[in-house]
């Protein structure tokens, strides 16, 4: 595979990534609108916890793991700030 190649390969997977990225926003959109309701934080220390560790099972090259968290943490991040967001309106 030549750079152009390799480019063009990583365009298409960020083009499904970010289907995916609106997909999750949305659903977390629900779960916003749900904890609104009921009263419920929107951090839990606990569900997050078991979050990163499920996630981080899912990827087998170790190489790739702690680079994984830091992006999967960081989507946890986004997801948070968006629910507040959601919540506070």
């Amino acid at each position: 595979m030549d750079l152009t190649q390799a480019r063009e390969k990583i365009e298409d997977i960020d083009k499904q990534m970010a289907k995916l990225f609106e997909m999750r926003m949305e659903c977390s959109k629900e779960i916003a609108l749900y904890k609104k309701e009921n009263n419920i934080p929107i951090y839990d220390a606990t569900r997050e916890k078991t979050l990163i560790e499920k996630n981080r099972s899912y990827i087998k090259n170790d190489m790739f793991k702690e680079y994984y968290l830091e992006f999967f943490r960081g989507l946890l991040d986004i997801s948070k700030k968006y629910q507040e967001k959601l919540k506070n309106n």
